[in-house]
């Protein structure tokens, strides 16, 4: 495979239909409204393709994720430091797979790390907007097994399956 950069969703360049990460409801998500969702600016979805496969001209996708901007009660958040009482603004990895025809190569590990520094560098930039972390929802416990490798999440107060990163913790990723 040969794939070096995260690039904005063109379903005019990758082919969504081939995408299968083995799970019904995110290879939906990127079919269906992943394009939808950034035409109507709700969230952006970023894809890894693989420049070796091609079918009718449009590369397979390797793996993707998709970052937006939620609030959340300052209660909910399991480090809540110096937040005021009201809802917060953070950003939310909204999903995040890896196509079947590519496990076993890392992908997982580097599409979040790309993730997390991309919502890093939203939050830091000047013209950026700021936010207090990262949360993520969870959709299974094959996904949480994943994530648990990373030391840095935490549950969401009384949302096991919803993990948080504070913004500060991914200054050094």
């Amino acid at each position: 495979m040969r794939a070096t950069e995260f690039l904005p969703l063109d379903i005019r360049s990758v082919n969504v239909k081939q995408f299968d990460c083995g799970k019904n409801a995110i290879n939906t998500y990127l079919r269906r409204y992943a394009a939808k969702n950034m035409a109507l600016n709700l969230n952006r979805t970023f894809v890894l393709a693989d420049s070796e496969t091609q079918a009718l001209s449009k590369r397979r996708i390797a793996a993707f994720y998709t970052l937006a901007h939620q609030t959340v009660a300052r209660e909910d958040i399991p480090v809540h430091d110096r937040l005021p009482r009201y809802p917060v603004p953070i950003i939310l990895l909204a999903q995040l797979a890896v196509d079947l025809n590519f496990h076993g190569r890392g992908l997982g590990a580097k599409t979040l790390v790309h993730a997390l520094r991309h919502a890093y560098w939203i939050s830091s930039t000047p013209s950026g907007i700021p936010s207090a972390g990262v949360a993520l929802d969870i959709l299974d416990q094959d996904a949480l097994a994943f994530y648990s490798h990373f030391d840095f999440f935490a549950p969401m107060v009384d949302k096991p399956m919803k993990l948080f990163v504070p913004m500060k913790s991914l200054e050094s990723l």
